[in-house]
């Protein structure tokens, strides 16, 4: 015989929503079912009691008693064969019934001899699951006990749909006061009436609208807040919609509210049944509208500006004396037609007009200023402002557009842009004159400084020495006379991006001084430095405009300072464990400055004296230029002075403090031999001959071009080179032009070869166009060979 170990009710699916429905499954133990399954266990003697629902795949237990799992697998419950019929299923011996004598609860714990159950079947016939009673011997029950069984099982189904209605209830309580909310908060007035007009409920907003709370309102025909006029009017209204069956009416009427006031209210209305619905809109303030309109109007003829209304379609209806004063247009002219299409000319921006007509069809307001022409076709600016007049029901009524001749405004505005425009173009021809004079002057200057340094290593004699230290110190000044000017330019046009390295300040300060010892020596004064204890070892920052601070400064005491000595001063004045805020001051005792001159001391080209120019030279650029640099690091110079005493200079700065030094290892001996072929392009004859002669004191083999086609030719020929020098500046085609040529040829030797740019400008803006050609570097004009080697000496065979 073949078993059903799982048999299934044919109406599972239905059953399955039917137990869902009573939101039981996973509740909590609730104490009337706990009841019921004590009353079971104590009826029918049997230490195990319990109340279980049957989903799709278990048995989960609402209810128990002698047991302390809260569920099984269907598979494995007894209550399976109970829900397939209408009467108690029970089995006297577990072990002698085929169907459970294998099952895992008879076989083990809680090991079950005896089952009775009774299905739980709701009004619509479902069967839920049981409430079974179980015993670990064999036995029965008897039939007092099998009656009681069905009865509590019929009290458990009562238990759940009273639960179930209950909740049911909940839920549509719950949804009736959301409506309900819903009804209360709107802002219009909704109320429902008898036929007669009598107010049966009423929202919130009554007492907003008419000042009545709606307890005040209930029971008044509503009647009794209309005007007699507007009574008479919709009952006539209302009548005769009835006699031709109409149930729903759109209407606006007048209403009185509590404090005498009269408000505008559309009213949207329907008939049904034996009442009537409405729900009232309060349009008093469109309606305002209407009537300021027309004193608007009266006050729009008197002002000075002039005053155009339009209707929904852009027509004009109306404008004022002002108008014609300022267009030359009466109304007669303008008419019924749209605006912008009377006043538009030859340069009127027609898409300024479209814009403004898409904006009013949106309801929005704009403010636009147009170039348009009278009616004797001067072309004049005005600035239209306009605004929306919306109806009842919030559709364009009109609109009003304020006509305001701006004319010499729009003057003032043109010559303003023309000046700055000159001036943008007077600063691009200041850029480009620095960098052409940078060129034309560092170039011959470069083969000066250049040929003084060879001359000087070929072992001249002492009067030959003399006149080169004589021709160098001369071309050094100059040249520091060209970068102070250059500094100045650069720092003015914002040309400077301070660098973050690391710094060792006492080094630092240590090398300015240093730098410095040889003149002071000469003059018989000390320089020394004064360091904090607590000052961080390395510090990130731009050690080169901190350099030129110092050296400006300290400069400067060297100069003015005849007696005693300067003195350079570090001091932390606060530290957290990332950054340190430093002051560095430096202090002498020179002659000082006037107390009239100190405010003028950082001004271009002056000095505190007209005298100090004579007796001790200078461009008087030093100090601006080194305001500027302080500047650029978000602080400012100070200087307190005692004329004949002394001078002190002093500027603090927050770094970010770091731990350890960045180090940059270069090969001081600038005599070894260098296995390259380099290509120099440099259209100056005395700079080729010049980094000729350097080359060839290092074995470099050199080769040559005039201009950048031939560098870019010769390139293309002979592909041998190992670096390329390539001069900024040359006839035909210039350096940055023939590097974006070979780098444009694709192929590994020209996308790698390595191009380093010959250049005497310092601007940052040639800085960018050096790098976006794809030259890899830059040497600055005129060059010290040992920077020239260290540029070229990585490139080198050996």
């Amino acid at each position: 015989m073949i078993i059903d170990r799982n048999p299934v009710p044919e109406n599972e699916n239905e059953r399955i929503d039917a137990l869902n429905s009573y939101g039981i499954l996973d509740t909590l133990p609730e104490q009337d079912y706990d009841a019921i399954t004590r009353l079971a266990s104590y009826i029918c003697q049997a230490p195990i009691a319990l109340i279980t629902l049957l989903d799709a795949d278990r048995q989960w237990f609402k209810a128990k008693i002698g047991l302390d799992i809260t569920e099984t697998s269907r598979t494995d419950a007894f209550c399976r064969y109970t829900i397939m019929s209408d009467g108690i299923m029970e089995i006297p011996d577990a072990l002698e019934d085929e169907h459970f004598v294998d099952n895992v609860f008879v076989v083990n714990d809680p090991f079950i001899r005896f089952y009775a159950g009774a299905p739980l079947i709701d009004e619509n016939g479902y069967r839920l699951g049981t409430l079974c009673v179980i015993d670990t011997v064999p036995r029965t029950l008897t039939f007092e006990q099998r009656d009681a069984l069905l009865t509590l099982s019929r009290e458990v189904i009562s238990h759940l749909t009273l639960r179930k209605q209950k909740r049911e209830l909940e839920e549509s309580l719950k949804l009736h006061n959301e409506f309900y909310n819903l009804f209360n908060n709107s802002p219009e007035v909704h109320c429902v009436t008898d036929r007669d007009g009598k107010i049966q409920l009423i929202n919130q907003s009554v007492t907003r609208v008419l000042g009545y709370t709606p307890a005040e309102a209930i029971g008044v025909p509503i009647w009794h807040f209309f005007p007699k006029a507007d009574q008479e009017k919709t009952f006539a209204l209302l009548e005769h919609g009835l006699k031709n069956k109409k149930k729903a009416y759109d209407l606006e009427t007048r209403i009185i509210n509590r404090a005498g006031e009269v408000k505008w209210i559309s009213w949207s209305v329907i008939a049904k049944e034996q009442n009537w619905y409405a729900s009232g809109r309060d349009i008093t303030y469109q309606k305002n509208v209407v009537s300021e309109l027309e004193l608007l109007s009266l006050v729009a003829s008197k002002v000075s500006n002039g005053v155009v209304i339009s209707n929904a379609n852009n027509d004009v209806l109306w404008t004022n004396n002002a108008f014609e004063k300022i267009t030359g247009y009466n109304l007669d002219d303008v008419g019924g037609k749209p605006l912008g299409d009377v006043l538009k000319g030859e340069l009127t921006d027609v898409s300024i007009i479209q814009k403004a007509r898409e904006l009013s069809k949106n309801k929005q307001s704009f403010e636009v200023d147009l170039l348009i022409y009278r009616k004797d076709r001067q072309p004049i600016w005005i600035s239209v402002i306009n605004s929306i007049i919306l109806d009842a029901h919030g559709d364009v009524d009109k609109y009003v557009e304020v006509i305001i001749d701006v004319t010499a405004k729009k003057k003032a505005e043109l010559e303003l842009v023309s000046t700055k425009e000159e001036a943008l173009q007077l600063n691009r021809a200041k850029d480009m004159f620095i960098s052409v004079m940078s060129h034309e002057i560092r170039t011959p200057l470069n083969a000066v400084i250049g040929i003084s340094h060879l001359l000087m290593e070929d072992d001249p004699n002492e009067s030959q020495k003399e006149n080169l230290d004589i021709l160098k110190f001369s071309a050094e000044n100059l040249m520091t006379l060209i970068n102070d000017v250059l500094d100045f330019t650069k720092v003015e046009t914002g040309n400077i991006v301070l660098e973050k390295i690391n710094i060792d300040l006492r080094e630092m300060v240590n090398s300015v001084i240093n730098s410095m010892q040889f003149k002071a020596q000469g003059k018989d004064i000390y320089i020394k430095a004064v360091f904090d204890d607590n000052l961080p070892d390395f510090v990130i920052g731009d050690k080169t405009r901190l350099c030129q601070i110092l050296l400006n400064l300290v400069g400067n005491s060297v100069k003015f300072t005849d007696k005693g000595g300067i003195t350079v001063d570090l001091k932390v004045i606060e530290q957290t464990q990332n950054e340190a805020r430093i002051r560095f001051e430096v202090s002498d005792t020179g002659i000082g400055i006037k107390p009239g001159k100190i405010n003028t001391i950082f001004e271009s080209f002056k000095q505190a004296d007209e005298s100090i120019t004579r007796l001790y030279g200078g461009t008087g650029l030093g100090l601006a230029i080194t305001k500027r640099l302080v500047e650029l690091h978000d602080s400012r110079i100070n200087v307190e002075s005692v004329y004949g005493q002394g001078s002190k200079f002093w500027f603090t700065i927050t770094f970010n403090k770091t731990s350890a030094a960045t180090t940059t290892i270069k090969t001081n001996d600038v005599e070894i031999g260098l296995k390259l072929n380099v290509l120099v392009a440099d259209d100056n004859q005395i700079n080729r001959m010049l980094i000729d002669k350097v080359l060839k004191r290092w074995g470099v083999n050199a080769d040559f071009a005039i201009n950048g086609r031939q560098a870019v030719d010769k390139i293309e020929l002979n592909r041998n080179y190992d670096v390329v020098l390539m001069d900024i500046h040359m006839p035909e085609m210039d350096g940055l032009e023939a590097t974006r040529h070979i780098r444009a040829n694709g192929d590994t030797y020209c996308r790698l070869l390595p191009i380093i740019a010959l250049t005497a400008s310092m601007l940052n803006s040639q800085m960018d166009l050096i790098g976006d050609a794809g030259m890899n570097d830059y040497i600055l004009k005129p060059f010290d060979p040992k920077n020239l080697y260290d540029k070229i000496s990585k490139f080198s065979k050996e």
